[in-house]
């Protein structure tokens, strides 16, 4: 299968160009009830281990739902935060690969945004 052709990216063109200690690649399809959840409890684990040197990046994978809106408004706020829009549903992994190819970070953080694995576990990982 062909790479996955990001549609849509927000942040401004310097994206790869600003080196992070940590990066957190979040795949997400379809997943606006837990979004704020995700981000309320990855941000203060991220800036206590970190200070201001991450980034998140939210990968939408096509989603049909309000996940979009939503991660750009959580983009446009904080410098922080990166979401990535992608024209389609290409499925997970492909949309943990476009992540893992922008992220900047010299540690890179791998999470599911329905929070099966704790963003709490970070500092041990």
């Amino acid at each position: 299968m062909a790479p996955p052709e990001i549609a849509q990216t927000m942040k401004d063109p310097r994206i790869g160009t600003v080196q992070r200690d940590l990066s957190v690649v979040v795949p997400v399809f379809n997943e606006e009830a837990g979004l704020d959840a995700l981000l309320a409890r990855t941000i203060p684990v991220c800036e206590a281990a970190f200070g201001t040197s991450y980034e998140i990046i939210l990968v939408d994978d096509g989603s049909t739902d309000r996940s979009w809106p939503i991660i750009a408004g959580h983009a446009d706020a904080s410098p922080n935060i990166v979401g990535v829009k992608l024209s389609r549903n290409y499925g997970h992994q492909l949309a943990l690969t476009a992540g893992l190819k922008l992220a900047r970070g010299d540690y890179v953080f791998v999470l599911d945004a329905d929070l099966q694995d704790p963003p709490e576990l970070l500092p041990e990982m």
